[in-house]
This record gives C-alpha cells, sequence and structure tokens, in this order.
C-alpha cells in the first residue's frame, strides 16, 4: 500500500470520527437568537402591573367609569397537555392598593414550542409570538380558537423602552389589529422584553357617538380602554 492511500485512508477515519462525535452531540437552539427569551417560562417568575381601565357606557354620555388596579401573574406549576407538551400554570393576583392583600382573580396558562409562544386567556389560545423573531414578522393570532383569522405583526423589533423606573435594552412591539373608523376605533399591542415577558398591553375598543350632530367628533359612546404597565418583575 502506498504512503499516499495509507494517508486518505487514515484521513477518511478522522474525518468520519469528527462526523460520529458531531452527530452524537446535542446542539441547544440559541434562546436569545431565535427569540424564545421574549417568552421566559419558568417556576417562580412573577410580573406585577399597574392597570388602569376607562369604561364607557351610553348613559354615562361619554364619561368613563375609571378603576386602578395591581395584576401580579407568577408561574407556579407545570403540567403535561394531551399533546405531551410541557404547559406552565400562571396564577393571576389583584389588589386594589399597595396596602391591600393580592387576591386570586384568575388561572391561566400558556405553552413555548420550537415555534411558537402560545398563552390561554380564560382557556382561548393565542399565538403570542413566533419564533424566529423578526421585524415585521406576521402570523395568525387566533390559529388555534374559533375567533376568525387576525393577524399580528411585529412592528418594532430590538428597541430599548423605559417605563417608569425601568428600562429594558431589548424589547419588540406586537400589533395585534387595528380598525378605525368615524364609527368605531379598536387597537390591541403588546410589548415584550428580553427575559422578562409581556411588560406593556394596550387594549382600546369603543364607540363614538354617530348620530347627525356628533358624526366625526370622537365622541365616545361605549367602550373600553385598558393599560397595563411594568413596575416589578422577578423570581420567588
Amino acid at each position: 500500500m502506498t504512503f499516499s492511500r495509507i494517508l486518505k485512508k487514515c484521513l477518511g477515519g478522522i474525518v468520519a470520527g469528527i462526523i460520529l462525535v458531531n452527530c452524537q452531540k446535542t446542539i441547544e437552539p440559541d434562546g436569545k437568537r431565535l427569540g424564545y427569551d421574549y417568552f421566559p417560562l419558568e417556576i417562580g417568575r412573577y410580573v406585577i402591573y399597574n392597570v388602569e381601565e376607562n369604561t364607557y357606557r351610553t348613559s354615562d354620555n361619554g364619561i368613563p367609569q375609571r378603576r386602578f388596579y395591581q395584576l401580579k401573574e407568577i408561574v407556579v406549576d407545570t403540567f403535561t397537555n394531551l399533546s405531551g407538551q410541557k404547559q406552565y400554570v400562571l396564577e393571576r393576583y389583584v389588589r386594589t392598593a399597595l396596602d391591600k392583600p393580592w387576591r386570586i382573580d384568575s388561572v391561566w396558562s400558556a405553552l413555548r414550542t420550537g415555534s411558537q409562544a402560545i398563552k390561554f386567556e380564560n382557556n382561548v389560545p393565542y399565538v403570542k409570538l413566533v419564533f424566529p423573531t423578526e421585524n415585521n414578522k406576521t402570523w395568525n393570532g387566533n390559529a388555534y380558537n374559533d375567533k376568525g383569522e387576525q393577524t399580528y405583526r411585529i412592528t418594532e423589533y430590538r428597541k430599548p423602552k423605559t417605563f417608569g423606573e425601568l428600562s429594558f435594552p431589548n424589547t419588540l412591539k406586537v400589533l395585534m389589529g387595528k380598525d378605525s373608523s368615524l364609527v368605531s376605533h379598536i387597537e390591541r399591542t403588546e410589548i415584550f422584553a428580553l427575559d422578562v415577558g409581556l411588560i406593556y398591553k394596550f387594549r382600546k375598543n369603543i364607540r363614538y357617538f354617530a348620530d347627525p350632530p356628533n358624526l366625526g367628533l370622537g365622541r365616545i359612546e361605549s367602550g373600553k380602554v385598558e393599560t397595563f404597565t411594568i413596575v416589578d418583575y422577578g423570581k420567588e
């Protein structure tokens, strides 16, 4: 056997060995690169929001009923769903003032797959994010419920945000629907921060007075405007 044939045989064995070693390695996905860390799920994680609600009723002639409270959402447990996926249990507590005790309000859940982040709000699943995240990416947020197709879109990506004393260097904003006319305005947005999750939520669903003297003046007849703003987060 010539030297060149021996060398080729040895190199072939080395290459085969490298391929075998690489095949045996498990390559973990890069959570920050793919965007998983915009939707972290871990037992003990919590976020506290200040919530402002303005509710409009026709009988109040455009004067809102205001409500202020705090909402705490904490990951408390996991379970295996019917699809064999790990799903996280989210307990939600509210209090009307800082000196008031927290009281349980509802129990939601969430899960994250390799391509989607799904949150079950009062047992209704919504696709909050899709992976990998990128600017202007779109998807159907109602893909797993019966509420009709709704396009979600990332409108701001890797942007810094500040809310009060809290600063977040890397966030993304999701526009979950916007429709405005002379008689109504519907808008929903959410902002997620890397390694924190949801830090801001805005909901607006109102109707304007549409009688001839008021049409086009933007006077609110009925509906609700809600704002959720992060004030604290961490792990218990």
